[in-house]
């Protein structure tokens, strides 16, 4: 049933033209691309809900940037609710989500791929006409697609990221993030933005976070937590990667006070070899999930900045250090950002440098924070790129 729909879907859009094999041959050179169905249970066992996406195998040989589409810094959103917390309480935050979302767009390129089976004739294939999933440029499509659609609407684009909008005579800002659009305005704005927008779009509203009455106080947002209270709004990451993570490899430890270990303890013998490939591919995947969760967790920075750099060659100091984190989050499981209502706000941005911290290269780390009055916008720790001479040659550099 839900390819029998995505079917109708796409003949009722116009996705392609049937078009003969032959064409593709003499104005391609090569047969029509490969394609498959996927098909993915939104629900569960109990209450399946299947979804079916037609996606094109398109190799991906990727030459240039022109084929990616960009995506938000995470330190918009938190702006955009910040600002919201920084209003007189009338601000909401509204989530959109696109439906079918590449297939908005028109296929510049000239691409030929199979047909579904359930289509199928022999000697013909399929012209696209819009931008089917799995095509290359399909999610830069998009991009342009959804940004001319806002313009239209009398958004302006923003200059440092063009995934952030702002309606300047309704007060609207809008960030998007592949097929999800996160609004904050008025209630009123937010009506009249989204009607012009349900014009163009194919879109599922997920909700309004607010004070007012029939509004929700808790919605999970770019797969955090975000609710609205009586002191103002709080933002929380998925707990679910930190529990993965304990449940993956703190086992039944007990819990420690600090997560990082200092550089000294990561010099292994030079004898020591480094962790068979099985263990080395988990190291890397636990590693790169707390990397993820540290985007939303200030106090997991420095440590899992230091394991990601050493994922190339994972030694069992590494892999201590990664059991650290683990057992750390054991006893500090979640972090809540807390955004009070307040007004007429400052930024303000922190700093410092840890001189030669690293004992190995003898290079510095630079870390700090910046905030919009008392709602944490963004913080970091990256290890600088030079050896630095002295301390206060440190500290320029993690200014600067």
């Amino acid at each position: 049933l839900a390819r029998d729909e995505e079917i109708k879907f796409m003949l009722d859009w116009g996705v392609w033209e049937r078009a003969p094999t032959a064409d593709c041959w003499s104005e391609t050179g090569k047969a029509p691309n490969g394609s498959k169905w996927v098909d993915v249970n939104k629900g569960d066992a109990t209450n399946p809900l299947i979804r079916s996406r037609f996606v094109v195998k398109e190799i991906a040989t990727y030459k240039t940037d022109d084929f990616f589409a960009a995506t938000p810094p995470l330190e918009s959103f938190r702006l955009l609710l910040s600002l919201a917390a920084s209003d007189a309480h009338e601000t909401k935050i509204e989530v959109l989500d696109a439906r079918k979302a590449h297939l908005h767009a028109f296929a510049e390129r000239t691409v030929f791929t199979q047909l579904p089976p359930e289509v199928a004739t022999p000697g013909y294939c399929a012209r696209l006409v819009r931008c089917l999933y799995g095509t290359r440029d399909a999610p830069k499509r998009w991009e342009a697609f959804l940004a001319e659609q806002l313009i239209a609407l009398g958004f302006a684009k923003g200059l440092a990221s063009p995934c952030c909008f702002f309606h300047a005579r309704l007060g609207v800002r809008c960030i998007v993030h592949g097929d999800d659009f996160v609004l904050s305005g008025t209630a009123g704005a937010l009506d009249e933005v989204k009607a012009g927008m349900h014009e163009r779009f194919l879109l599922k509203e997920l909700g309004r976070l607010g004070g007012g009455q029939g509004e929700l106080k808790e919605l999970r947002v770019l797969n955090r937590i975000i609710r609205w209270t009586p002191l103002g709004l709080k933002y929380e990451a998925d707990p679910r990667h930190a529990e993965i993570l304990v449940r993956g490899v703190a086992g039944t430890e007990r819990a420690l006070s600090a997560p990082g270990t200092h550089s000294k303890d990561f010099e292994s013998p030079s004898s020591e070899a480094e962790l068979p490939q099985a263990i080395a591919s988990l190291f890397r995947s636990f590693a790169a999930r707390a990397n993820y969760l540290a985007m939303d967790r200030p106090d997991l920075a420095q440590a899992t900045k230091e394991l990601c750099r050493r994922m190339s060659e994972p030694r069992a100091a590494d892999l201590r250090a990664l059991g650290r984190v683990a057992r750390y989050l054991v006893g500090a499981p979640r972090v809540v950002y807390e955004y009070p209502w307040q007004s007429r706000p400052a930024l303000v941005a922190y700093t410092d440098s840890d001189f030669a911290g690293c004992a190995a290269s003898r290079l510095s780390t630079s870390g700090g924070a910046a905030l919009l009055g008392k709602h944490l916008l963004k913080h970091w720790a990256s290890t600088q790129k030079k050896i630095t001479l002295s301390s206060g040659e440190a500290e320029l550099g993690a200014i600067v």
